[in-house]
């Protein structure tokens, strides 16, 4: 059952009642104590969706200058909230999607008071924190939620492109789509560049390209076959190195991939954390890899990258147009999304394809 139903995909419907939970709360909410302290922005999410909400959030930050803000995520994105840019504290909160990698230890968080909290993303976990600071006013993301909702709907059907959910965190923090630069939004201290300058794999004059294969929804996995057949071939391209990242689930195919080579691959799966791969993406020259969290901090790291995608509607596309985006979907897919097929779009692209596409790279 768990291999043919994206259970994870469907815990989503939970977040429509926790939003509701939010706004009668914000009615009923606990008079402010005098101490507040800014504002407190609620994004309990994966690590994709984070990646593509940070321009929006520095944004918000630009546009107030004088407010205090603090941010709420789920734990593996601790390490990365804390070099956002301004930002004053972090607190996490399991998201809705109960991944093994949320599994941590945190210690015990004493939230103080604030004049607003602004709820991208929420969870139960998010609830139950929220609900027991106080609060001038707290601010959800239900009604637009429910419009982008249906306008997916609608762009499946249409089979048009839908609107980015990159666009979509700027409406919900009250700004205007534009690029804001990775220096913009991240501050990295050297101790940050220190702790990958020893990394053996980084140690190299040629070109590094990064390759994340992992998904836990077999609909957007490539599969290992696909991926030495690519490797096979991309190994003559020029003088490169392939450097696998990861959590500890993707360990199992780097190794089945790496054996089936009669050339050297490299790891970084489950040794680094994501603070750590932002940097290893902005010190790399290509990442290719499938729909994932990896694939969009690329995005944000703007290394120039090749997407490998399954069943649409596709709302994280590149936003540079230089990078590169394989996909047999044309926007449909929904479906698949949630069910699985034996034949699905993502298995319709070939090792050759992706080759071509790093060709069109490596030569540009």
């Amino acid at each position: 059952m768990k291999e043919r139903v994206n259970l994870e995909y469907l815990n989503l419907y939970q977040e429509i009642p926790i939003f509701c939970a939010l706004a009668l709360r914000n009615l009923f909410r606990k008079k402010e104590s005098q101490e507040v302290r800014g504002v407190l922005i609620v994004n309990t999410c994966l690590i994709g969706e984070f990646a593509a909400s940070l321009p929006a959030i520095r944004d918000y930050m630009q546009r107030n200058k004088s407010v205090a803000v603090d941010l709420m995520v789920s734990p593996p994105l601790n390490s990365l909230a804390e070099r956002v840019r301004g930002v004053r504290s972090v607190y996490t909160a399991k998201s809705l999607y109960g991944r093994r990698i949320e599994d941590v230890e945190t210690s015990s968080q004493r939230l103080p008071s604030y004049e607003t909290v602004i709820v991208m993303r929420a969870s139960k976990d998010a609830l139950q924190s929220v609900s027991m600071i106080a609060a001038g006013e707290i601010r959800t993301s239900l009604l637009l939620y429910g419009r982008y909702a249906l306008h997916l709907l609608v762009s499946v059907l249409r089979r048009r492109a839908p609107k980015q959910w990159r666009e979509m965190n700027f409406e919900m923090l009250g700004g205007k789509i534009r690029d804001i630069s990775f220096e913009e939004i991240f501050e990295f201290t050297q101790s940050d560049y220190d702790s990958i300058a020893h990394l053996d794999e980084l140690q190299t004059s040629q070109k590094k390209i990064v390759i994340h294969t992992g998904s836990s929804w077999p609909m957007k996995k490539w599969n290992n076959d696909n991926w030495v057949a690519f490797l096979r071939e991309a190994h003559d391209i020029g003088n490169a190195r392939f450097i696998f990242v990861g959590g500890s689930d993707d360990l199992s195919d780097y190794a089945c991939i790496a054996s089936r080579l009669d050339f050297p691959v490299y790891s970084l799966i489950g040794r680094i954390d994501l603070m750590q791969l932002m940097l290893v993406l902005r010190a790399s020259d290509y990442f290719i890899g499938i729909d994932s969290g990896p694939r969009n901090m690329a995005h944000l790291a703007d290394v120039r990258s090749i997407s490998i995608l399954g069943p649409g509607p596709h709302f994280y596309m590149p936003p540079n147009g230089k990078d590169i985006v394989i996909d047999k979907s044309n926007g449909r897919g929904l479906f698949q999304m949630f069910f699985a097929r034996r034949k699905g779009f993502i298995h319709q692209i070939t090792p050759v394809e992706v080759y071509e596409a790093l060709k069109k790279l490596w030569n540009s």
